[in-house]
């Protein structure tokens, strides 16, 4: 592909790693061109070194770019397969985990969380699944994103009234959203208050720990080779020892770090940790 080897692209790919305080070659060309090329479209120039210019001079612009290549899609309760999977098998598994084990918290990790809509729906599903009292658990979801104005959007919980009616299941809606507007519905508040919004960036050093399940679905498919394995060792600290992992549909574990993870539902995309690799931590199958 002429793009990757064209001095003006690499130019602005060194400042985008650098703004997104990345040190190596984490997203695929492939997306990066593709995202880089929907910007200067819309400014109407076909030179990299003139955007890597603009970039230089032009800050606005820049938050732009980086906003265009964190953006991913989501939406409320996307590939059902893994949202019966999680409320049907995953939720009780985990309450007879808790049960046994006398603690009554659940911590779950919407990662690259987007506008809200997979954070909320994992609320959604713990009240279908619990009841109306959580079962007495204590839940916290922690939601992140690298994208402030989605995060923003996130926190609002507002949507529009034709994807809430055409993505959650109708008998929930009166349940758990309040119609503010024909156009808009606002997630209740004993949803929002199950959710904390964070600014996060993946390729952080240091990752939260002590999760029950983390979800991370439809952005690693974006990313290197090398990249993901360094997340997914993170992610495997991150998780409990009975932790579950939750990708996308089209994403799978590749290289050294599928040592980390045993496959516990193939449809939905579900993981287990590697017990049997305990102990190398984040150090595992690095070169």
């Amino acid at each position: 592909m002429v793009d990757v080897n064209d001095s003006g692209y690499q130019m602005v790919k060194k400042e985008l790693f650098r703004h997104l305080k990345v040190n190596s070659d984490a997203y695929k060309d492939t997306y990066l061109i593709r995202r880089i090329r929907a910007r200067m479209r819309r400014l109407g120039i076909s030179s990299y070194m003139e955007y890597y210019r603009i970039i230089k001079t032009n800050k606005q612009e820049l938050d732009e770019l980086l906003l265009t290549i964190a953006i991913n899609v989501t939406e409320f309760f996307r590939d059902p397969v893994v949202w019966r999977t999680f409320e049907k098998k995953v939720i009780p598994e985990l309450v007879s985990y808790k049960e046994k084990h006398h603690t009554h918290t659940i911590k779950i990790w919407s990662a690259a969380c987007s506008t809200g809509q997979e954070p909320y729906s994992i609320a959604m599903t713990l009240y279908e699944a619990l009841g109306e009292n959580l079962g007495g658990f204590r839940v916290r979801i922690l939601a992140t994103d690298i994208d402030r104005e989605a995060l923003t959007t996130a926190i609002r919980g507002e949507y529009p009234a034709d994807v809430v009616e055409k993505q959650v299941p109708r008998h929930m809606i009166p349940k758990y959203f309040t119609r503010i507007s024909q156009e808009r519905y606002r997630i209740s508040p004993k949803i929002k208050r199950l959710v904390k919004f964070q600014q996060f960036n993946l390729f952080s050093p240091t990752y939260p720990k002590g999760f029950d399940v983390i979800f991370i679905r439809n952005v690693l498919i974006y990313i290197k080779k090398d990249a993901q394995e360094e997340i997914f060792e993170k992610l495997y600290d991150s998780l409990e020892d009975h932790g579950y992992l939750i990708l996308g549909k089209t994403e799978t574990i590749l290289g050294n770090a599928a040592k980390l993870f045993k496959l516990y539902d193939l449809p939905a995309r579900i993981y287990r940790k590697n017990l049997e690799v305990k102990g190398h931590g984040t150090g595992f199958g690095r070169r």
